[in-house]
């Protein structure tokens, strides 16, 4: 095989490698962070089915409280996740396409 081959070869690699990124990465822009963003507004949308002024339910109100915030700290741990994988990515894809263009 000869060199020319080679660089051929290399740079169908590379160009395959960054179409893959750049559909991972609208994958993560829209349907990942639209899901996230979607569980968020139910989170902080959600209205307690347990009276709190009751006191026989306080305890399962609190209870209730407690898995409520625990969902938002989930749910905001897996946005900045996520937001730290985008902008990974699109390191990777400006530094391919950097490369690219020096070819």
């Amino acid at each position: 095989m000869s060199f020319e081959q080679m660089g051929v070869k290399q740079e169908t690699a590379e160009s395959e490698q960054l179409q893959n990124l750049k559909k991972g990465l609208e994958s993560m822009k829209g349907p990942e962070m639209r899901k996230i963003l979607d569980k968020e507004y139910e989170l902080n949308s959600a209205q307690s089915p347990i009276d709190s002024t009751d006191p026989n339910r306080r305890v399962e109100y609190d209870d209730w409280v407690r898995a409520v915030h625990d969902s938002r700290r989930a749910t905001q741990e897996l946005k900045k996740n996520l937001e730290r994988r985008i902008e990974d990515i699109q390191v990777e894809i400006d530094k391919l396409e950097a490369e690219q263009k020096k070819a």
